[in-house]
C-alpha cells in the first residue's frame, strides 16, 4: 500500500521564503514587550487590562528564560543563572490569582525583572553561543545529510543551508543576536529534516517486508504525521514539525519492531519444532556432535532476539531449524536402521530357538 508520504518528500515543491520559527526575546527588542507606562490609578480590584499585563509579562519572561537557555547561559554564568532561576521558581511557585489592580502590577514588575535577568544572560552569553555554533550547525547539517535528507528533501534540505549561511554572515557583521536567531533556525531546521529523513527509512523498511499487514493502525498514524511534518515545516512551523516527525519515526519504528517480532517468533516456532522432534528421536545421543551444534545456534537465536537484533535473529533460527530438521533425520535413519536390525536379530534367534527345539525333540525321540 503506497501512502501520500511515500510521494510528498519526493515531490519537487515550490517553497516560498519562510518566517523565522521563533519569537523575538526581551533583551534584544521591544516587539513584544509589555509597556513601561503604569496606569496612574491602582486602586480598585483586578480587571482584564492588568490581567493582560500580567499574562504577556509572563510569557515574555518565559521566551527569555527560553532563549538564555539555548544560548547556555546556565554553562557560561553559572551564578547569574541560579540567581534569575530562584526568582523564576518564586514567581511560578504564585498560583493564587491577583485580586487588585496594585498587586497585578507589582507581579507585572516581578516578571519584567525576571525577563531582563534572562535578557542580560542571553546578551553576555550569545558571543561565546555565536562563536561556537558554526560547528554545530555542521554537526546538525551531517546528521540530515547522513540520515538521507539530502537526497529526500533537496530543497528543504537548502533552507537550513541558507539560514546556518545567515547566521554565518550576521556573526561576521557584528550581529550576535541576528547570528543566533538565524542558528537556531537552521539548527531546528536540521533536526526536523533529519528526524523526517530517519522516518522514511523506517518506512521503507516496514515495505520491505510488509509489515503493514501486520501493524496498519500505527503505520497510517506514522504516515499521517510524516505527512504533517512536512506540510508544518513548509510552513514555518518548526516545532510542530519536529514533534510530527517524532511521531512519525516512533510509530514506524513501533511498526518495524513489531513486524520483526511476529517474524522472527514465526522462525523461532519452526525451529522449536524441529528441536522437541529431534529430541524425541535422541538425536542429541544419535548425533551428539551434530545436535549440539545445532542448539549453539538455536541460543544464539534467542540471545539475538533479547537484544532486538531482529535480521540475526531470524536468520539464526532458520539455520537451528534446518540443522535440527537435518539431525532429527539422521537420527530417524540410524534408529530405523537399529529397528531393524533388532527385528532381524529377534527373527534369528526365533529361528535359533526354533531349530534347537527341534533339534531337541530329535535327539529326545531317539532315546
Amino acid at each position: 500500500m503506497k501512502l501520500k508520504i511515500k510521494y510528498v518528500f519526493l515531490m519537487g515543491l515550490f517553497v516560498s521564503v519562510l518566517g523565522m520559527s521563533c519569537k523575538t526575546t526581551g533583551g534584544t527588542t521591544t516587539d513584544s514587550l509589555v509597556e513601561d507606562t503604569v496606569p496612574p490609578d491602582l486602586s480598585g480590584p483586578v480587571d482584564e487590562t492588568s490581567l493582560e499585563a500580567l499574562a504577556q509579562a509572563q510569557a515574555q519572561a518565559e521566551e527569555s528564560r527560553s532563549w538564555a537557555e539555548y544560548v547556555r547561559g546556565e554553562t557560561y554564568f553559572p551564578q547569574e543563572w541560579e540567581f534569575a532561576e530562584d526568582r523564576y521558581s518564586t514567581a511560578k511557585s504564585r498560583t493564587d490569582p491577583p485580586e487588585t489592580k496594585a498587586e497585578t502590577y507589582s507581579r507585572v514588575a516581578e516578571w519584567k525583572g525576571i525577563g531582563a535577568a534572562y535578557d542580560d544572560i542571553f546578551n553576555k552569553s550569545a558571543e561565546q553561543f555565536a562563536l561556537e555554533q558554526e560547528k554545530a550547525l555542521a554537526a546538525a547539517r551531517e546528521a540530515a545529510v547522513s540520515a538521507g535528507a539530502g537526497e529526500l528533501v533537496p530543497d528543504r534540505l537548502a533552507q537550513a543551508d541558507e539560514a546556518a549561511a545567515s547566521a554565518k554572515k550576521k556573526y561576521q557583521e557584528g550581529d550576535l543576536t541576528g547570528s543566533v536567531r538565524a542558528g537556531k533556525d537552521a539548527w531546528d531546521r536540521y533536526r526536523v529534516l533529519e528526524t523526517i529523513a530517519r522516518a522514511h527509512t523506517k518506512q521503507q523498511e516496514a515495505d520491505q517486508y510488509d509489515f503493514f499487514s501486520l501493524d496498519s493502525d500505527n503505520y497510517m498514524i506514522a504516515a499521517d504525521a510524516g505527512n504533517d511534518a512536512v506540510d508544518q515545516y513548509d510552513a514555518g512551523n518548526l516545532v510542530q514539525a519536529q514533534d510530527s516527525a517524532d511521531e512519525s519515526l516512533a510509530r514506524f519504528n513501533q511498526v518495524v519492531k513489531n513486524g520483526w517480532i511476529a517474524t522472527v517468533e514465526e522462525k523461532a516456532s519452526a525451529a522449536r519444532q524441529w528441536r522437541e522432534a529431534s529430541l524425541a528421536v535422541k538425536a542429541n545421543v544419535a548425533v551428539k556432535g551434530d545436535y549440539d551444534a545445532a542448539e549453539r545456534i538455536y541460543n544464539q537465536a534467542h540471545v539475538a532476539f533479547r537484544a532486538d537484533e531482529y535480521t540475526s535473529a531470524v536468520e539464526l533460527f532458520e539455520q537451528s531449524g534446518q540443522l535440527f530438521m537435518a539431525v532429527h533425520a539422521t537420527a530417524q535413519e540410524k534408529r530405523s536402521l537399529a529397528e531393524e536390525a533388532l527385528l532381524e536379530a529377534e527373527q534369528k534367534l526365533q529361528e535359533s530357538e526354533a531349530k534347537a527345539q527341534s533339534a531337541e525333540a530329535i535327539i529326545g525321540g531317539g532315546e
